[in-house]
């Protein structure tokens, strides 16, 4: 099931895009669902992880699409964010956000079927790779291929993507076994590393992410298969 949560104030639009909606699953794309709100802040008090496509009318009350779209990648950084507007002089404000683009209204149901058949590739490649990470009283949604190391010192873990550190409120052991599958290795007691994401090694350490990371006496035997492995399955 495909689900997508849309934002948009206007009754009329708001009806009109389901509608194109009903019509697009009439004519060969799959089964979705739609979650309607009427302003961002509704729309981010119910948002979950199994949201595969956000459509967000630009000019909202409590909350506009903008400011929303920012709140959104906070959450979650892979989901695919489309803009409903009239206007077409906001693309530089969309780029901020990774949004896949906008939709000026009225909508047509060609620009409707050609951004949800863009979205539910992506979708498909996305879900395979999204793991929840817990932070404080929230939960974010990271893609493990952006992960180049987790850290963990006196307690606290933090997560190193290619975006920038994610400090999570979840112990170590717990991060590797959501990446158990995704081509990770413990190195150290306080590291785990994507072998995709390993540039060099020397006898003591790894280059991650143009980090130099210790690794462990004991794991390193261990670590040199794992990593000739991943290797030639890579080739």
């Amino acid at each position: 099931m495909f689900t997508l949560a849309m934002a948009e104030d206007s009754h009329d639009d708001a009806l009109r895009v389901k509608l194109l909606l009903d019509r697009c699953i009439d004519e060969g794309l799959s089964q979705k669902c739609l979650r309607s709100y009427e302003n961002g802040r509704e729309l981010l008090e119910h948002y979950t992880d199994d949201v595969d496509l956000v459509l967000l009318d630009i000019d909202m009350p409590v909350l506009d699409g903008l400011a929303t779209a920012h709140a959104i990648r906070k959450l979650d950084t892979t989901v695919s964010i489309c803009f409903m507007t009239n206007y077409g002089q906001l693309a530089p404000e969309g780029y901020a956000v990774d949004a896949m683009g906008f939709l000026i209204k009225p909508i047509t149901y060609r620009s409707l079927y050609q951004m949800l058949k863009r979205a539910v590739e992506r979708s498909a490649r996305r879900r395979t790779h999204l793991i929840p990470v817990k932070q404080a009283k929230q939960t974010l949604f990271v893609d493990a291929n952006e992960i180049a190391y987790v850290e963990t010192e006196r307690k606290k873990t933090v997560i190193h993507t290619t975006r920038g550190p994610l400090p999570c409120s979840e112990s170590m052991k717990a991060i590797e076994e959501k990446l158990a599958g995704h081509s990770f290795f413990r190195i150290h007691n306080a590291y785990l590393v994507s072998l995709a994401h390993i540039q060099t090694i020397t006898p003591t350490d790894a280059l991650v992410s143009d980090q130099t990371l210790p690794v462990s006496k004991h794991r390193k035997q261990d670590f040199l298969a794992a990593l000739t492995n991943y290797v030639g399955k890579t080739i």
